[in-house]
């Protein structure tokens, strides 16, 4: 199968780990990104025309798919263009429900990352929308397992003022003086971390099945998590046999104690998770499964131009959403006047997003700089 990727190729992103999952299982990938990118074909900010881009690169596809993050200022345009499938993939529809619905109307199918959204996308009326669970990146692993040397890590953000609760368990495990590692990493330096350490915190945000829950039992640590409830991760895991979970700060501090007073417990809870996820939870196994739904999806998604705009402004791209507008009000065919008013509207627009072209162009600069190194 040939798919036409677009998204933004940033060093922490999902889509990178989904691109490679699907050459693994043969298929044929060219990549569009607004970040340079060993994996990236194609470099463009903002809308990409899509018929343009493929006729340029002389590739005709069998899907095209759009996956959220990095930078997210580069998104697909003129979809009701093309004749292949179109898909995309939400991965933090817990943060964003609202615009990722207006992204799902644009689409074919609708992939999510978090379960307890896909009865919910269909009830607000989109028709093809399936759970597809984050996973475990298995070029994180070290070549050879280090000694587990850390009690307890933690990879990610420790904002006070941004995650408070998350910060005061953080804090709770710092007074303990366990031997451990909480800050940020890379990913390759997260790989080694979690494949250091025996037991790897968390903490969901609006009850999301996130990254780390595959990473930290990927790399062999045992899983201390919040409860998380009604998303899928009792399909995923076993609670006692791949994770354990806590309730408060006197909870976690007592389960990790736990633990690590039991280390064969430990050991073997952390080669059960390890094993699991490298069977069933790798990014080979979340790409067969877009293979599987692409497959059997059906085509029903011709948008309208206007529909764009609400989803460009969305994401901050104001002179891409002007522009569509402008290009919507010049093909207006109802009427002389109207086609000649919408012809010097339009003109006049697309003048207006030019000039905020130039702006957003330094913006982008910068950010996909930031996100590139």
């Amino acid at each position: 199968m040939k798919i036409f990727v677009v998204t933004s190729l940033s060093r922490f992103h999902t889509a990178g780990y989904l691109i490679q999952g699907l050459r693994e299982v043969g298929c044929t990938v060219k990549v569009c990104s607004d970040i340079p990118h060993d994996l990236a074909d194609v470099i463009k900010h903002g809308a990409v025309h899509v018929p343009d881009i493929l006729s340029n690169i002389n590739f005709n596809p069998d899907a095209i798919l759009f996956i959220e993050g990095g930078t997210m200022q580069v998104f697909p345009v003129a979809l009701e263009q093309v004749n292949c499938l179109t898909a995309w993939y939400g991965i933090d529809t817990h943060m964003d429900y609202r615009k990722h619905l207006s992204i799902g109307r644009l689409f074919d199918i609708t992939f999510v990352a978090q379960k307890e959204y896909v009865a919910r996308l269909k009830a607000d009326g989109l028709l093809q929308v399936e759970w597809l669970p984050l996973g475990f990146p298995t070029e994180l692993l070290p070549a050879s397992p280090p000694d587990r040397t850390f009690d307890i890590a933690y990879v990610g953000s420790d904002q006070a003022a941004v995650h408070p609760e998350r910060h005061a368990l953080l804090q709770a495990l710092r007074r303990e003086r366990f031997t451990s590692w909480f800050g940020r990493a890379s990913p390759r330096e997260m790989g080694r971390i979690y494949s250091s350490a025996k037991v790897v915190f968390n903490k969901s945000i609006h009850n999301d099945v996130n990254m780390r829950v595959f990473e930290a039992a990927g790399c062999g640590a045992v899983l201390v998590t919040d409860r998380i409830s009604d998303n899928g991760i009792e399909e995923l895991f076993d609670e006692g046999v791949h994770y354990v979970t806590y309730s408060d700060e006197s909870s976690l501090v007592a389960i990790v104690k736990e633990l690590l007073s039991d280390s064969v417990r430990c050991a073997l809870m952390g080669d059960s998770a390890r094993r699991h996820v490298l069977e069933r939870h790798t990014y080979r196994h979340r790409a067969q499964r877009v293979l599987e739904v692409i497959k059997q999806g059906v085509k029903r998604a011709r948008p309208e131009p206007e529909e764009y705009i609400a989803v460009l402004l969305a994401l901050n791209l104001l002179s891409d959403a002007i522009q569509v507008l402008a290009r919507s009000l010049s093909c207006a065919s109802k009427g002389r006047y109207r086609r000649y008013a919408g012809w010097i509207v339009g003109g006049l627009l697309c003048g207006v997003a030019g000039m905020l072209g130039v702006i957003e162009h330094m913006r982008r600069w910068r950010m996909a700089r930031s996100f590139g190194n």
